[in-house]
């Protein structure tokens, strides 16, 4: 557990220009803070799409637009602007909401920066406002990560220069509003990477904080309450991606005699040595190892079943076997061993998860009935799989 802390302790990568997580921690941290900016974008959103359908009929009404507007406006800016409202609701499409929301900012700031530049032609200068006024909700206003933020506010002021420089306006006016944009942008640069590296901060120390409440004091993994949650989770990405998943139930043998005979302190040194083999085996990024209580444990493995879902299960009943824990009260074996039932699954509306744990529970009893220190492996394909209650009590108490 305590390499695993340090492990987050590491992820925040030092320096002014890395304002990044490694990778995994970066995926989930990009999500929450989309998510966490919802609220405040889509009432801009919705605003944005009424100001453009208004400013097309007052402009229909007094027979100024052009045609090149009109199709930016329908053919480009709004349908952006709709599509990033949608994503903000579609669960999963955070990265894809980033992107639109950047880009919708930018649409909006060129359109910002036309009619400013064109009123300071006609001698209303004052419109200038809405352009800083822009910028500044780019940076802070938002939610766009910085980077984005500054490729967008920067895009935006850089066009706004050139058309003062294309319409050779006059140089104090020049002058005055680069200074002005400079401004505006170094103070927004500063404020939106100071607001972003405190949100990754607290991210960083809540989710240390919420793993050390979700995990086993005594062997370092996920304990019951993080592995409803986690399969949960992993149950519905696999039904969106229609991938298999691979659920291990693992239970060691005779484990009451061994605490029995040896002393409680030497029980504890078996289920962390045992419950280290079994982390072993969830090394990629949706894996996840628990420890549903006593000597019983999970083991949840993501990804086509052909790949790891029968030589993994078997390689962890060998290694723990080959870690030479001796059991003199066992009737299996010498060593320390343990039996394991897995359910290959492949999630769809016909199935259902507790009917899947139900499965993996029936090869684990199978396992025991037939001598234990083995594997017992159920595929589920066309059959309905009836859910069923666990058998966990019943084989505790048998030992």
């Amino acid at each position: 557990m305590t390499q695993h802390l340090n492990s987050l302790v590491t992820e925040r990568r030092p320096g002014m220009f890395r304002l990044r997580f490694g990778q995994f921690v970066e995926g989930e941290f990009r999500r929450v803070y989309a998510e966490s900016s919802y609220p405040k974008t889509r009432p801009i959103l919705v605003s944005g799409a009424a100001a453009i359908f208004i400013a097309l009929i007052f402009a229909v009404m007094e027979d100024n637009l052009s045609w090149q507007t009109t199709a930016f406006m329908l053919g480009v800016l709004l349908p952006t602007l709709m599509a990033t409202l949608v994503m903000s609701y579609k669960e999963g499409s955070h990265g894809a909401y980033q992107m639109l929301l950047a880009l919708t900012a930018l649409w909006i700031g060129l359109v910002c920066t036309s009619i400013t530049v064109r009123a300071s032609l006609t001698g209303a200068p004052y419109y200038f406002g809405a352009e800083v006024a822009w910028i500044f909700v780019v940076w802070l206003v938002l939610g766009l990560h910085f980077w984005n933020a500054a490729l967008i506010a920067v895009s935006i002021s850089t066009t706004y220069a050139w058309g003062m420089l294309n319409w050779q306006f006059p140089l104090p006016e020049v002058v005055f509003s680069g200074l002005t944009l400079l401004a505006v942008n170094v103070i927004g640069a500063y404020c939106c990477f100071k607001l972003e590296s405190a949100v990754r901060q607290s991210f960083l120390e809540s989710r240390m904080l919420n793993d050390l409440a979700e995990r086993d004091g005594l062997t370092g993994l996920y304990n019951r309450r993080r592995y409803d949650k986690d399969v949960e989770k992993l149950w519905r990405q696999s039904r969106r991606d229609q991938s298999q998943l691979t659920l291990l139930l693992v239970d060691i043998d005779h484990f009451k005699g061994f605490n029995d005979l040896y002393g409680h302190q030497a029980g504890d040194d078996a289920l962390k040595r045992v419950a280290e083999v079994i982390a072993m085996c969830a090394q990629r990024p949706l894996d996840f190892a628990a420890r549903f209580g006593g000597e019983e444990f999970a083991l949840v493995l993501y990804g086509p079943a052909q790949d790891f879902g029968r030589e993994i299960p078997e390689m962890l009943r060998r290694s723990v076997e080959e870690l030479r824990i001796p059991h003199a009260e066992s009737t299996t074996s010498a060593w320390l061993t343990v039996s394991v039932g897995v359910a290959i699954v492949s999630p769809g509306n016909e199935r259902s998860l507790a009917g899947a744990i139900q499965l993996a529970d029936e090869a684990l009893y199978q396992a025991k009935e037939e001598g234990r220190n083995r594997v017992v492996v159920k595929e589920s394909k066309s059959a309905h799989i009836q859910t069923g209650r666990f058998r966990a009590a019943r084989m505790q108490a048998s030992g």
